[in-house]
């Protein structure tokens, strides 16, 4: 990459590293209230660093990079030049947030997903929402509850607008409609956040600035603490202002630790629903935990009573890669390969191996039914891992829109500065060897969202869904 190729690139991600700083990234977490929140503190309060600590930290994530990013021949140039140019402007650096925005400029000249740099109180906030595990067990710990308002929202028609209203939901009492428009939560504005992506010239980059949008929005107004009041201003279908505030409902499972990574939401729902052809189960799940294989299993009859299933992976930002492994092993018949995560020192394949025997002894038959996997913009990670690995092997077929494209393994590690390093130390294909990172899962249906279509009240994604596989029992 040349001088002017740099200067163009960093050019092109200047209003992503602008606001992404403020949506602080956990790329596979989607709790991001206690992180938004800590950095408006931080605004108002910097806490004082020392040079000696400001570039050990910068060193740090230097040389990680270097030892651990699978793909670092492609960026070597780039990255001798960057810690030239860098490590004098973090020596410089007399408080943490400055230090930071040096580090996530470092970052940026990866140019993937799984990158950054996480304020250490913003850390230690998720942290909390969780029991860790005895540190010699490898099982996850259930967490403080955590609470659902029922409101979806996504970026659409360059608006973030209300895509779902649980029935029964604090959302459902307020009277929210699908297709409204989000102007402000609390006292963020919706619209300079949208202005900021609009500007942006690079369409890979745009979608995933999307996502970690909707990601935040997702901590901000879906998944919140108990007792926590979410104010809100939106536009209804007639172009008019309203108000509300929504304290969330518990939900089933909570917060789920997996050891020092950030804790995820889990929450598991499974209906069945009807067609003129049968019924077909419908699950959806907010992250990839070793509890949705447990969920999953204890409730199996129930799921496969019925001829078709969906899987809902819509909003789920990933989660532990493993897990779908795990879950996959009730949906083949025939040993299948989802995909290789590829290091420069080696390979894992994600082989699934059908599960014929329960852990009592009982027999079992892996279900052999059409399975249905809806995917948008906000399934990242482990999710379009999987629903790309379900395509490759056609066990599956694909409704909605293109995933996020931030399918990059992922590890953290401690600063001296007290921050947190996210890096990716691998990369991930599919057994087409398709890279879903920047790509993306491509639906074999595609289902663009519109306003319009979302005041219609059902969900045309989930009804392409349940279309097909009535024609397919």
């Amino acid at each position: 990459m040349n001088s002017r190729q740099r200067l163009e690139y960093r050019s092109e991600l200047e209003t992503w590293r602008s606001w992404r700083l403020y949506f602080l990234v956990l790329a596979a977490v989607a709790l991001l209230t206690a992180a938004t929140a800590s950095a408006r503190e931080e605004a108002h309060h910097k806490p004082s660093l020392d040079q000696a600590t400001a570039l050990e930290s910068f060193d740090q994530v230097w040389e990680q990079v270097r030892a651990q990013y699978f793909d670092f021949q492609r960026i070597e140039d780039d990255w001798q030049e960057a810690q030239a140019r860098l490590r004098p402007q973090a020596a410089e650096a007399r408080d943490s947030a400055t230090l930071r925005r040096v580090l996530q400029e470092l970052l940026d000249v990866i140019g993937e997903s799984h990158f950054t740099v996480i304020p250490s109180d913003a850390y230690e906030q998720l942290v909390d929402l969780a029991e860790s595990p005895a540190s010699d067990s490898p099982d996850p710990a259930p967490g403080a509850p955590r609470a659902v308002t029922g409101l979806s929202v996504r970026v659409i028609d360059n608006a973030v607008r209300v895509t779902e209203v649980q029935p029964d939901s604090p959302a459902s009492a307020a009277g929210i409609q699908p297709g409204w428009q989000l102007l402000a939560v609390d006292s963020l504005e919706m619209d300079p956040l949208l202005e900021e992506l609009d500007a942006m010239a690079d369409q890979a980059d745009r979608r995933r600035s999307i996502a970690l949008l909707e990601y935040g929005l997702l901590g901000r107004v879906t998944q919140t603490r108990p007792e926590r009041e979410v104010s809100l201003r939106l536009r209804d279908a007639s172009g008019g202002q309203r108000e509300a505030s929504l304290v969330g409902s518990a939900t089933t499972h909570g917060a789920v630790q997996i050891g020092n990574l950030p804790p995820m939401t889990f929450d598991f729902s499974l209906e069945q629903l009807d067609t003129d052809a049968g019924c077909v189960g419908y699950i959806r799940f907010t992250s990839w935990v070793p509890a949705l294989a447990e969920e999953f299993r204890s409730r199996r009859d129930e799921i496969f009573a019925c001829a078709g299933l969906i899987l809902d992976v819509r909003g789920n930002p990933g989660g532990v890669l493993p897990t779908m492994v795990m879950l996959a092993a009730d949906l083949f018949e025939e040993t299948a390969l989802l995909g290789t995560l590829l290091r420069s020192d080696g390979h894992i394949d994600f082989r699934v191996m059908p599960r014929r025997v329960a852990m009592d002894g009982t027999r079992l038959t892996p279900f052999s039914g059409p399975i249905a996997i809806l995917i948008d913009g906000m399934s990242g990670s482990t999710s379009e891992m999987f629903a790309a690995g379900m395509q490759a092997t056609e066990r599956a077929r694909l409704f909605g829109e293109r995933s996020a494209g931030m399918a990059l393994p992922a590890q953290v590690m401690p600063l001296a500065s007290g921050d947190i390093l996210m890096y990716a130390f691998a990369d991930y294909r599919d057994s087409l060897d398709r890279r879903i990172e920047g790509l993306g899962a491509i639906p074999d249906t595609p289902v663009e969202l519109t306003a319009a279509k979302l005041t219609e009240g059902t969900s045309p994604v989930l009804q392409a869904a349940l279309d097909w596989i009535a024609g397919e029992i």
